[in-house]
Order: structure tokens, then sequence, then C-alpha cells
């Protein structure tokens, strides 16, 4: 037994011996440590002068919890008990956001800037809730740069190059779509959803229409919630490009069909060409009223449009029209119309108008 407990003596004795030796390592090296250094806390003061004429020195807290916006020359915005502010002293916030906001996706993925925590957060406020799409991939700013994710919910998607398709844009259930210089744009994109559609770089949207400038522009669709569009003069129209307008009461336009010209292979004449999908033409019955400033019009250029009621023809060169350029129309009720000698369906009297157009108004019962 005595055997024993001199054997766990020596024991706890050598392991005694042990940590002693290991504690003394340890502060022998902490001898040779240097001093240590003050660490350097992140800005926290930011001067904002705000829209009464006041200036104020705000905590990154307090200036995050009123966060509002990011300007054009980079300025953080603010909002506060009805006044707003502006703090214009962060770097590199209007470099990052003229990238962000260009349309590009190249300089995104390349974006490197050491971006103050308050020019972060403004930035990410701003663009945290944007998808960036390009040739079939999908990213998204992090607050410091744009990097590849997954396909998310997001309430704008900026489409930055390649072709995009409505079925994508969908899942997203983005109510935004913004539309960059490099995209491959058409009505394909917003066919079937409820996006406001805003553009960049060539593309424009004007009076409910989506144009590409290029070229002497063109229309390429229109907005899918519109009502009323007003297309202005270009020199072609994209086939299909009214599809996704799908409530459509008033149409404006430079000329019916594919292009002002009648002539060549590819010309299509009817209204119906801009609600072209494969063979069918699916003008929606909301469209009540047509403008025609210019352009021709062929026999049964409103064929698949058994719902219009007026149509102002007034700028059109009457030797553009066909007699049969109107023929079909069961609902119209009013055409104005350079031409006197058009076919119509039904019972209507005429009058002259001050223009010299004639007016047809369709006979009542």
């Amino acid at each position: 037994m005595g055997d024993v407990k001199d054997g766990k003596e020596k024991k706890r004795k050598l392991f005694t011996v042990i940590i002693a030796l290991l504690l003394g390592a340890v502060y022998a090296a902490l001898l040779f440590l240097p001093y240590p250094r003050a660490v350097e806390f992140p800005r926290d003061s930011y001067r904002v002068v705000w829209s009464d004429g006041t200036a104020t020195e705000e905590s990154f807290a307090s200036a995050y919890s009123h966060l509002d916006g990011v300007g054009e020359n980079g300025e953080i915005l603010l909002r506060r008990e009805g006044l707003t502010g502006r703090c214009i002293d962060v770097e590199n916030v209007k470099e990052a956001r003229d990238i962000l906001e260009g349309g590009d996706l190249a300089p995104m993925l390349t974006m490197d800037f050491s971006l103050d925590r308050l020019g972060s957060a403004a930035l990410y406020h701003v663009y945290g809730g944007t998808l960036y799409f390009d040739a079939g991939d999908w990213f998204a700013f992090t607050g410091q740069r744009v990097e590849f994710t997954p396909i998310r919910k997001a309430e704008r998607v900026f489409f930055t190059g390649g072709e995009l398709l409505a079925s994508s844009l969908l899942l997203t259930e983005a109510k935004t779509l913004i539309v960059g210089d490099l995209a491959d744009f058409s009505y394909k994109a917003i066919y079937g959803t409820a996006v406001t559609v805003e553009g960049r770089g060539r593309y424009a949207v004007r009076d409910g229409a989506i144009l590409d400038t290029d070229l002497g522009g063109a229309l390429k669709a229109g907005q899918p919630l519109a009502a009323e569009i007003i297309v202005p003069d270009v020199e072609a129209s994209a086939v299909g490009a009214l599809l996704p307008c799908r409530g459509l009461v008033s149409l404006d336009l430079p000329f019916v069909g594919s292009g002002p010209v009648a002539a060549g292979e590819k010309f299509r004449g009817e209204l119906g060409y801009l609600f072209a999908e494969g063979e069918g033409y699916y003008v929606p019955e909301t469209l009540k009223r047509v403008k025609v400033r210019g352009g021709a019009l062929i026999a049964y250029a409103f064929y698949a449009c058994p719902s219009l009621e007026e149509i102002d023809a007034c700028g059109v060169d009457p030797e553009a029209i066909e007699p049969q350029a109107f023929a079909g129309l069961e609902n119209l009720r009013i055409l104005h119309t350079p031409r006197r000698d058009v076919v119509l369906t039904g019972e209507f009297v005429s009058h002259t108008a001050p223009c010299g157009c004639t007016v047809y108004e369709r006979k009542e019962g």
C-alpha cells in the first residue's frame, strides 16, 4: 500500500514541475514581444449639412439610421424630421456609384475601392436590393464589390448583357428592370411581367415606349402596364414589340407596321405586327384608339384589331393610304383620314374637318 502512495506522490510532483516549466517558458517569451500598439477605431464623425442651413456632426450610428440614398455627385443623403441632409466628405462613393449605375459588368467585377463604412452602407442601401444579370449569370453588390450570386428575390434587376427571358425575371419578383447599354433587349424579357423598365446608354424610355436610340432609333417594346403609349419618330419597330402591353388603350405611332416605307421583302404593314408572336396577332381587346402620324397604310392594315373604335390618320399622305386600309373594323366609330374614298364596314356619315381631312362617324342604330 505504501508503494502505491509513493508512486502517486512522485507523479504529482512530476506534473507540478512540468507545469512550472511551461509557465516559465511562456513568461520568458512574453518578455521578447513588442509593446501593444493602439488600435485605430473606424471613423465615427461625419459632417452633415441640412436643408435648413444647419450643420451637425453625426456618428456612424446616427447617420446610418437616417440613410436616404446617394446623390449623383457621390454625396450621402440623409433624411430626418422632414429635413434632407448631405454628407460630402466620404471618399470613393461617387466612383463606385458611377460604376454601379453604368450598366457594364466588367468594371463592376474589378471594382476595388476602400469604402468607408458609411459609404459602403449608403451604397448598399441603394444597390443591396439589385440583381445584375449578364449572359445567364446573376451578380449582387456586397457593400464593397459585385460578386456572383445564385438567383434570388430582388427589388430591381439590372440587365447588363446577353439575353434575358421573362421566365427568369419573374423568379426575382423585381418591380423594376434597368436595361443597360450592352444588353440584347427585346419584348421577351418583359412579356408576362408587371415591371417598370428604365433605360441606360442607348436604351431610353419615352411616353411608355422602350427605344433603342442607335441608328435612327427603333421601338423595342412597351411598358407592360402602360395604358397609353406615344412612340416618337423612329426608323423601325421590332416584331411583337407591344405584346407585353396587355392593358393598352391608346396608341400614337409614327407609322403602322415594321417601318415607314412600304417596300422590301421584310416590310410588314399591319398594326398586328407589333403584337405578333409566331404566325398569330394578339392585339389586346383593350386597345380602342390609334393615331398614325405618317408612313403607309396598306389594305387591311388593322386586321385582327376588332376592338378599335377610333383611328386618326390625319398625318398620313393620302397617296400612301389604300382604299381598304380601314376595312373589316366592325366596332369603328370615328375615322379621321385625308383620303376620301375609303372602304368601311357598316354605315357612316362624314364631314370635312378644319384640317381638310374627312371625318367618318358611324350611324347610330
